[in-house]
């Protein structure tokens, strides 16, 4: 655990009123950087611009802490702790490691070599080190009373060490102090422990974990069906998906926690620069070279299977590391950033979630508010994902106004299409049956006639009585004609009588029939290709007034937004509406199965 002891000089400011401005979009819940504790005397907290006496509570990013002549508070958080002495004034930054000083003075004392960021760039302390840095209008000075401070970049001198008993002056270089400070003991370590949190079913040694707790040694879990297990060290975070089993233990050094897995999954999530070690035959160091998530699977033999899900990651067992790098597979599809998008689909699979620009990290969720999330990573331009066959995805770049968003619905006509079934009566009257994706199957129905011991049923083109579309012999008195045999236009139709020698009766009523094409369709109607079929031709109807491309090309509609194109080459045809209100929705068809 770090600790360090500021000593910063109060000094006045001043905040211009803001014009009025329309409201702000609503933006994701603040980091907190620190909870406060130990807080003594007079010590205010200032907050976008209010100032109020500070408590035991979390800190954020731009909080002020100012504190007077009896005043005292301790900062702790990220595995680092910082303490604020009478007189002083903090801006607190990103994390505990940004000591960035316009004035006064800053005691810490360090224990595990870590970086800080300073107005001389970065700083390293050796572990155990106890430095002073003092800011003022004349620039900035180090020193060191015990241990060692290495400065990498600092301006005109380049790289500089700066031991025990000696200080750092701009323009000056390493000076010898008239009067060291005395070395302090190093306060005693802290055992590393980890943070759980679980939800449904699950128990940890032996015992069903109920409520938050902490753990400072190895531990066995098992996650049932309907649970999840959460640990936390540091910028390390672990999800032991439902139907896991193994254990789980804090460790020290360069590493936050070592899982051994023995049944199920675990999404790991890590900061730039972390490391957790996953057990097998032989320990493997997974270290995040950027924010990243990886997915690591049990299996029967061997060892576990890990699979990057954003970011890069490196791999290290014994000498050997190896670069990981997320999934670069063909997606599916490829959907809009800050948009909100339908997909139909008869199976899941991968698609490219376009992202916005910028270097904030990404973060991808299965619903609205990112509570379950289930990627944080470093990204540029898009991040391929598995989606569900029904469900929804949600992503954002840090700063965005707008998540993307894509519901997932299983295609109930990607089979084939659902056409309707109609009733046509002998009444002598015209009937008109309306259709929209395809003809309906048809019953027609006639009179029974008692000494009809079959019908003779024919249907004509109204343009043509000489060569029956339809002809055949019935033994009830209806006839079915299955969707497709008729299409859009009119006709003529009769039943006649037919007596057990085969003669038929004379007479007979011929009656008209209209089939009208109706675009009333609401949603894209697909006859062809069916899904896991290799069609020749992309046939349907688009809702009127929308916009239809196939794989990113144009689809031209009639009047009645009817479309018939040669199928595209390849394995996969993506239809891509855009309604009159502008949503958009995806329909997708694999060409093989």
């Amino acid at each position: 655990m770090k600790r360090l002891a500021l000593g910063l000089m109060l000094s006045t400011f001043f905040a211009c009123p803001e014009p009025d401005e329309p409201p702000a979009p609503v933006k994701p819940a603040p980091v907190v950087v620190a909870l406060l504790r130990e807080v003594r005397g007079a010590v205010t907290l200032t907050r976008e611009g209010a100032s109020r006496p500070a408590k035991d509570e979390p800190v954020f990013d731009g909080d002020v802490l100012t504190t007077g002549g009896d005043g005292h508070v301790t900062l702790s958080g990220g595995g680092r702790e910082v303490e604020l002495l009478e007189n002083s004034r903090f801006r607190v930054g990103k994390t505990l490691g940004d000591l960035a000083l316009d004035v006064g003075e800053l005691m810490f004392l360090e224990t595990d070599a870590g970086a800080f960021d300073t107005a001389l760039g970065a700083a390293r302390p050796a572990a155990g080190s106890r430095v002073k840095m003092q800011a003022s209008d004349a620039g900035t000075t180090f020193e060191v009373g015990f241990g060692s401070l290495m400065l990498f970049d600092v301006p005109d001198a380049g790289a500089q060490t700066v031991k025990a008993g000696e200080k750092f002056v701009v323009g000056m270089g390493v000076l010898s102090l008239e009067e060291p400070v005395l070395p302090v003991k190093p306060p005693p370590e802290v055992k590393p422990t980890l943070k759980l949190t679980s939800r449904g079913g699950v128990s940890l040694k032996g015992k069903k974990l109920a409520g938050p707790r902490e753990l400072d040694e190895n531990g066995a879990f098992i996650v049932d069906r309907a649970g999840q297990l959460t640990v936390e060290a540091g910028g390390a975070r672990a999800q032991l998906q439902a139907s896991s089993k193994g254990t789980i233990e804090p460790t020290s050094g360069d590493t936050r926690f070592k899982l051994a897995l023995r049944e199920g999954s675990a999404r790991i999530f890590l900061k730039e620069g972390e490391s957790v070690l996953v057990d097998g035959r032989k320990p493997l160091k997974l270290t995040a070279r950027t924010s990243s998530t990886v997915v690591v699977t049990a299996t029967k033999s061997g060892p576990p299977r890990v699979e990057v899900l954003g970011g890069a990651v490196d791999s290290t067992v014994g000498e050997t590391t190896t670069a990981l790098q997320p999934r670069k597979g063909a997606p599916v599809l490829s959907l809009p950033a800050a948009r909100s998008s339908r997909v139909n689909w008869a199976r899941p699979g991968d698609v490219a979630l376009l992202l916005t620009e910028g270097d904030g990290e990404v973060e991808v969720a299965t619903d609205a508010e990112f509570q379950n999330v289930l990627i944080a990573a470093k990204t540029v331009e898009s991040l391929v994902v598995p989606a569900p066959l029904k469900g929804g995805l949600f992503w954002r770049r840090a700063g965005d106004a707008e998540p993307g968003q894509a519901r997932f619905e299983r295609d109930e006509y990607a089979g084939a299409i659902a056409a309707k079934s109609d009733t046509v009566a002998e009444t002598g009257l015209k009937a008109t049956v309306y259709f929209q994706g395809a003809v309906p199957t048809l019953t027609f129905t006639f009179p029974v006639k008692s000494d009809a011991a079959s019908w003779r049923f024919r249907v004509y083109s109204a343009g043509n009585l000489k060569t029956a579309l339809v002809d055949r012999k019935v033994t009830e008195n209806k006839a079915v004609v299955e969707s497709g045999a008729l299409a859009e236009g009119s006709y003529l139709w009769s039943a006649v009588p037919t007596s057990s020698s085969g003669v038929e009766a004379s007479g007979g009523r011929m009656n008209k029939m209209d089939i009208v094409f109706d675009n009333s369709v609401t949603r894209l109607v697909l006859t062809s290709p069916k899904d896991g079929e290799r069609a020749a031709k992309a046939i349907g109807v688009a809702p009127l007034g929308s916009k239809l491309s196939l794989n990113g090309k144009p689809v031209p509609l009639d009047a009645g937004g009817r479309f018939s194109l040669a199928t595209p080459p390849g394995n996969v045809a993506v239809f891509k509406l855009v309604t009159r209100d502008g949503a958009e929705s995806f329909w997708v068809r694999r060409l093989t199965r």
